[in-house]
């Protein structure tokens, strides 16, 4: 082992360096610390979304207590016979985050987390369940964002799904015999597709491998967006090439973003929705959709630049007929188009997929999106919104990594 040579001012500079440090982490905090407290009483209901359905008397709910993201303990109880639940005298701290969770037929639902505040003692919980079910027709991809970039004379394509289930009851998928799990939705990849990645759980976890690509073994709670999909795979790149997506389950509708550089995209039902700046950089968006069951979507990419869109119309992705163009429009396209860029930014625009993206992008995420229809609506200044919404896209920058965006 070699070691290194301090000389005595180096030493010295270090322990400047380190007092600095400790005064300045102290007028951070201030000398404040969580507020312990005592007596606390978490009480709860869980309800049945199911026409007809109940909540079990004698179910197991289980309530976690987070401090950040590390959990520090657990209690459990039984339902009680009118669907309730109570944790009495828990000693906890300000600022600690609860979470209830409930099993009813082998899939779990939880609580909204609540934040524990000071001067509180007590808190109160809910939690929906649901009844299970094998049919699938209430189920389907409210939004699909399909991300296409160049990597080194290969194409690199992300898929970021959200699913919805407009039914009252949990879409739990067929028993498969060979993997011994329920699969709710299944994704054949393109041929030729190499260095499958996920956002999270992978194969083996989440998902299992099939014959041509893969099935969520992930249950389908009813409502809006209940269930994200996130993967990206690579394909060698040739001119001409078609890129063929098709789907189990309707898709409600489609956008499409293509990297600035030296490719193009054109496709039957495609329309081009102009030219995006994004967190990533410059990009060309189109839109699809409504797509049926069965249907599916097949796009062209072409060896040369995309010609310059500056002033393209938005389309209906229904109707495939021109739209007014309008602010307020073009914000909601530019908040789809951001806050799926960011979730699968780390597949697209990173050299290489060593892992997730950030989690906590997402909330920024929101907070632009919020921002922004603060401002459509007239309660934020412009001058205001504009140094809020730079310091948010900063932020938000420094989490997916890279250079200080500009602002657009």
């Amino acid at each position: 082992m070699m070691l290194r040579h301090r000389s005595p001012r180096t030493l010295r500079t270090s322990r400047v360096v380190g007092v600095l440090a400790f005064l300045t982490l102290v007028s951070a905090t201030a000398w404040t610390f969580p507020h312990q407290m005592g007596g606390v009483t978490v009480v709860g209901r869980v309800t049945n979304g199911t026409a007809g359905g109940s909540a079990p008397a004698g179910t197991e709910v289980v309530l976690h207590v987070f401090s950040d993201v590390e959990e520090k303990g657990t209690y459990t109880t039984s339902l009680a016979a009118d669907g309730t639940f109570r944790f009495e005298n828990l000693a906890l701290v300000e600022g600690e985050t609860l979470v209830a969770r409930v099993v009813h037929e082998d899939v779990a639902y939880s609580t909204d987390p609540a934040a524990v505040e000071s001067a509180q003692d007590e808190l109160a919980l809910e939690v929906t369940v649901y009844e299970t079910t094998q049919d699938r027709s209430d189920v389907e991809v409210a939004q699909l964002h399909l991300f296409v970039s160049s990597v080194d004379g290969r194409i690199r394509v992300g898929e970021y799904h959200l699913i919805s289930n407009t039914g009252d009851k949990t879409y739990v998928g067929q028993l498969d015999p060979e993997s011994g799990r329920r699969l709710t939705l299944s994704y054949a990849l393109p041929e030729g597709a190499e260095d499958l990645t996920f956002d999270g759980a992978g194969l083996g976890e989440r998902f299992v491998e099939r014959e041509g690509g893969f099935a969520d073994v992930e249950p389908i709670l009813p409502g809006a967006s209940t269930v994200e999909t996130l993967f990206s795979y690579e394909l060698p790149f040739r001119d001409g090439m078609q890129i063929e997506r098709s789907f189990e389950v309707p898709v409600a509708s489609v956008v499409l973003l293509l990297s600035e550089g030296d490719m193009s995209l054109e496709g039957a039902g495609i329309t081009s929705a102009g030219a995006l700046d994004t967190q990533m950089g410059p990009a060309f968006s189109y839109t699809a959709g409504p797509i049926l069951a069965g249907e599916s979507l097949v796009f062209t990419l072409l060896d040369r630049p995309q010609a310059a869109m500056p002033s393209a119309p938005f389309s209906s992705p229904t109707t495939g007929s021109p739209l007014v163009r309008s602010a307020s429009r073009e914000i909601s396209v530019g908040l789809v188009v951001l806050a799926a860029a960011v979730v699968v930014a780390y597949f697209l625009w990173q050299p290489s997929a060593g892992g997730s993206p950030p989690r906590a992008a997402r909330p920024l995420v929101e907070a632009i999106a919020a921002l922004d229809a603060d401002f459509e609506a007239g309660e934020v200044t412009e001058k205001s919104y504009q140094r809020k919404r730079r310091a948010l896209k900063r932020q938000l920058r420094t989490l997916i990594g890279g250079d200080e965006p500009t602002d657009g």
